[in-house]
C-alpha cells in the first residue's frame, strides 16, 4: 500500500501540527530546568524534548478527535503516554540493559547526566505521567496506562527481551516481546484518547484492534529498519539488534516475511477502522504513514 503524494502531504502536515502541539504541552507540563533539583529536571527535559516523533501522543489525540473531542482537551493524557514512553527509553539505554550511547541523534541520558541521574530521571518521568492522568480527572485513564506499563505489559516485554538475547529464534517469544514491549503502549495510546472522548463499547473495541495491530506493525518495522537503515537516519545505532543478538521478527521469520507482516497488520488495522462510523481519516493516514516510514 503506497500513499498518494496528496495524502502523504496531508498526513505529514497533520503529524507536524500535532507534534508541535505536543511539544508545546510537554514544555508547559514538565518542571522547568530552574526548579530544584535542577540537574534532575534538566535530565528529564533533555530526554523528552529531543526531537521525538510523538507517534503515541498523536495517536491519542487522533483517536479522541475521531470521536469529536478536540486535541486541547486530551493533552494531559497524550503527554502522559509520551513521558512514560521516554522513561522506558532512558532505562532501555542504560549499561545494564541495551547499553546504547545514542538516542534520537544525541547522547543518551546516562551519557549526558550519569547513570544514577538517568535512572532517577526515568523514574520521575514515569511518576509525572500518572500525575498528569490524575489531574485530568478520569481514573480509568490511570488504570489503562498502569495495565499497559507494568509487569504484564511494557516491563514484561523488556524482561523477556533481555532474557532472549542469544537464544535461538522463537516465534512465540518474539511475538510476546513485541506485543508487550511496544504494541501494548501504542494500543494504550489509542485507547486513552478514545476513553477520554467517551467512546462507546463498539468504538473502543475497534480502536483497540486498530491500536494493537499498528503497534505490532510498528515494532516489526523497527526491526527491519535496524537492519536496513543507518545511524544518521534512525538517530540511534543501526544494527544494534544483531550485535546484541536480539530476538527480532526478521531473525525468526526472515526479511520478506517481516515486510509482508507489516503490510498485513496495517491492512487489518485499517479494516477495523472501517467498522466505525466516525471520521477516522487521520488514524488511517497515520497507519499508512508508519507502514511506509524510513526512520
Amino acid at each position: 500500500m503506497e500513499i498518494s503524494l496528496y495524502k502523504r502531504t496531508m498526513i505529514t502536515d497533520y503529524l507536524k501540527e500535532k507534534q508541535a502541539l505536543v511539544d508545546h504541552a510537554i514544555e508547559q507540563l514538565l518542571p522547568g530546568e530552574d526548579v530544584r533539583p535542577a540537574l534532575l529536571h534538566k535530565a528529564m527535559r533533555y530526554s523528552v524534548l529531543n526531537g521525538g516523533k510523538r507517534i503515541r501522543p498523536i495517536l491519542c489525540i487522533a483517536a479522541a478527535e475521531a470521536l469529536g473531542k478536540p486535541a486541547d482537551e486530551v493533552l494531559k493524557p497524550a503527554v502522559s503516554v509520551e513521558l512514560f514512553h521516554c522513561s522506558t527509553l532512558i532505562h532501555d539505554d542504560l549499561p545494564c540493559m541495551d547499553d546504547d550511547d545514542l538516542r534520537r541523534g544525541k547522547p543518551t541520558c546516562h551519557i549526558a547526566f550519569g547513570e544514577a541521574n538517568a535512572v532517577l530521571a526515568g523514574d520521575a518521568l514515569m511518576i509525572h505521567a500518572f500525575e498528569l492522568l490524575a489531574e485530568h480527572g478520569n481514573a480509568q485513564l490511570g488504570l489503562e496506562l498502569a495495565r499497559a506499563a507494568g509487569s504484564r505489559g511494557v516491563i514484561a516485554g523488556q524482561v523477556e527481551d533481555l532474557a532472549a538475547e542469544g537464544m535461538k529464534p522463537n516465534a512465540d517469544l518474539v511475538e510476546f516481546i513485541h506485543m508487550n514491549k511496544t504494541a501494548i503502549l501504542i494500543k494504550a495510546s489509542v485507547r486513552l484518547g478514545a476513553i477520554a472522548a467517551g467512546a462507546d463499547e463498539k468504538q473502543l473495541e475497534k480502536l483497540t484492534v486498530f491500536g494493537e495491530k499498528i503497534g505490532l506493525a510498528f515494532q516489526i518495522a523497527d526491526d527491519i529498519l535496524d537492519e536496513t537503515s543507518s545511524d544518521e537516519v534512525l538517530g540511534k545505532p543501526a544494527g544494534s539488534d544483531a550485535e546484541q543478538d536480539k530476538m527480532t521478527y526478521p531473525a525468526v521469520h526472515g526479511m520478506d516475511a517481516a515486510q509482508s507482516k507489516v503490510r498485513e497488520l496495517t491492512f487489518d488495522a485499517i479494516a477495523a477502522l472501517m467498522e466505525i462510523k466516525n471520521d477516522t481519516t487521520a488514524l488511517r493516514g497515520i497507519a499508512e504513514f508508519l507502514m511506509n516510514r524510513t526512520f
